[in-house]
């Protein structure tokens, strides 16, 4: 991935890549990794009563030094937290304590066979947007659906790991009403998350160069029912997740983050 030209906002040229975040909101996803890289719980990471949790390591091929950060188990239900304010307040502690080169946001996704979507397929993702944030006021209307793009994604990178370049569109919700149905094809999104955009709206705040590696589990307009087809496939999504964040970490190492 590279900066954008003329974003002062963004990693500079001098910049190599040897620190990198990795923000996942689910255990089961996250896990075919952790165990592939040997990743050892990092028990210092945050204070003791949040909730995100932390595995850290270095891969033997890249020589990256990798903190996979998981959002945690909810203290209340016991379930993974999910959502845009697990996402964003874990990759903020996250920021705080590692000062990452790049921050990934890897997990899986909704995907849409009217934009070619399959499920396993794999996006890189530098473009997001929300699409459940309605607020028809002036200004905060485009504050809402907070449109950005957090860095310019190297084709070559795109290609070399076998993803396609997509948009991400955010909600709390796993289902979809029409409007947010409205929003999502008004923007083109390949992809349907629940974290994404406020993960890459930390990162842009704190100039933090960041991406998503997004897997499909489920196609929102596929005809299944979307939990079902979710819990089906998650599986399959986690272990393309496995073997895509390898090579994606394998052609960022130590290069200037612009002309990876």
């Amino acid at each position: 991935a590279r900066a954008k030209e003329g974003d002062e906002q963004q990693t500079t040229a001098t910049t190599m890549v040897k620190t990198v975040v990795i923000v996942m909101a689910m255990e089961a996803e996250a896990r075919p990794f952790i165990d592939h890289l040997k990743l050892a719980k990092n028990e210092s990471a945050f204070p003791k009563k949040f909730r995100a949790e932390c595995y850290s390591g270095q891969d033997p091929a890249s020589g990256i030094h990798i903190h996979l950060v998981l959002n945690g188990k909810c203290h209340l239900y016991g379930v993974d937290i999910v959502g845009t304010v697990g996402g964003g307040v874990t990759t903020f502690a996250a920021i705080q304590a590692f000062s990452p080169d790049v921050v990934i946001n890897a997990g899986t996704c909704g995907g849409f066979k009217a934009m070619g979507g399959e499920i396993g397929s794999a996006y890189l993702c530098a473009n997001f947007v929300n699409h459940d944030r309605r607020i028809p006021l002036p200004g905060f209307d485009a504050f809402g659906v907070g449109k950005l793009e957090t860095l310019a994604l190297s084709a070559d990178l795109v290609a070399s790991v076998g993803a396609r370049e997509g948009l991400v569109s955010t909600g709390d919700s796993l289902d979809m009403l029409k409007e947010d149905e409205n929003y999502i094809k008004e923007h083109k999104a390949t992809c349907k998350d629940m974290e994404g955009a406020a993960i890459a709206y930390i990162c842009h705040q704190l100039e933090v160069p960041m991406f998503a590696l997004k897997s499909v589990t489920d196609l929102v307009d596929g005809g299944e029912v979307t939990s079902e087809e979710f819990l089906k496939n998650l599986g399959t999504a986690a272990k393309s997740l496995q073997e895509t964040l390898p090579k994606v970490l394998a052609f960022i190492a130590e290069k200037p983050f612009a002309s990876a």
